[in-house]
């Protein structure tokens, strides 16, 4: 198969604010509780990373970096409550890694770290055996109603490391923040009820690999009161030849461009809405908060008992 140009659609909603329903409180803050729905969702989010303003900078620029993305661990919300609409955000995150009462969701694609990775997200058949180098991957999802497809990641291939490898090494070369946020979820990977299959860990190519075609995250280094709409391309652009299906994926086989081509299209749009290029994104941090919070509770409790406090 020649070069691959794949629209790959996930969902792209957010989840709606009410606590005790995937939210808590703590303190003065509102925590997004690790997702254990059967959706995955978008977020928002705040989080420091690099980014180039075009593909002519020399090198990239460290920032606050402002984004939409997907983290499925935990996060502190800042409420946009004024915000209704699926277009703009209902809340910033700013994510922490915390494995207390982790959830059963994971985060896929990876966009922290030194490289993005993809791992799982309708991998079979041809996305299992036929990705290569170069080969574009657009993450995003598709909005009918408003003609509109959003943009989240845009990830080149570079390399892969199969499953059955990831396993006998219990992802050895790996972060432990990515092995717990994604490859412990998934039993095809470092889950309990381990067996053979084909899955692959994608690596991405990154700024520093190439920099005339590079991975990215479309990002802004500030936002107004309600933060800002996601990278668009219109359902009906014809040089794309976008899918309208909302699910599944599609192999733009129809559109004449290459997928590089395709790519220098996308940056150039991402320039034209306000976006930079985000290269890289720091790995979200450990915060004991959580287990703070449930030894407070505990300590709590044992004192109004008149119990021993430890």
């Amino acid at each position: 198969m020649s070069e691959m140009k794949i629209q790959l659609n996930h969902p792209g909603k957010q989840k709606k604010f009410k606590i005790g329903s995937g939210y808590i409180e703590i303190g003065k803050d509102y925590i997004r509780e690790w997702n254990s729905d059967k959706n995955h969702f978008r977020k928002f989010i705040q989080n420091q990373g690099q980014f180039v303003t075009n593909v002519k900078d020399a090198k990239p620029t460290r920032d606050d970096l402002y984004f939409w993305g997907e983290w499925e661990g935990y996060s502190f919300v800042n409420f946009f409550p004024e915000n209704s609409c699926e277009k703009f955000p209902n809340g910033l995150h700013k994510l922490f890694h915390s494995i207390v009462n982790r959830g059963t969701q994971n985060t896929d694609p990876y966009v922290y770290g030194k490289e993005f990775k993809y791992c799982v997200c309708k991998q079979t058949s041809t996305l299992t055996d036929c990705l290569k180098l170069d080969d574009l991957i657009l993450f995003g999802t598709v909005m009918p109603s408003i003609n509109k497809f959003y943009i989240d990641t845009v990830f080149i291939v570079k390399d892969s490391t199969e499953s059955l490898k990831v396993q006998k090494t219990s992802g050895a070369g790996y972060s432990e923040i990515y092995k717990q946020e994604t490859l412990e979820q998934l039993d095809s990977y470092l889950g309990p009820d381990k067996y053979e299959n084909k899955n692959k860990i994608y690596h991405s190519k990154t700024w520093w690999d190439d920099k005339d075609y590079f991975s990215f995250v479309p990002c802004k280094l500030s936002f107004d009161n309600g933060g800002f709409e996601r990278l668009y391309i219109k359902l009906d652009t014809k040089k794309f030849q976008l899918s309208k299906n909302p699910t599944g994926k599609s192999f733009l086989q129809k559109s004449k461009l290459s997928a590089k081509e395709l790519w220098d299209e996308i940056v150039q749009i991402s320039l034209h809405q306000g976006f930079k290029l985000g290269v890289r994104f720091d790995e979200p941090i450990f915060n004991n908060c959580l287990e703070n919070s449930k030894k407070t509770a505990t300590t709590n409790i044992r004192s109004a008992k008149g119990g021993k406090i430890c």
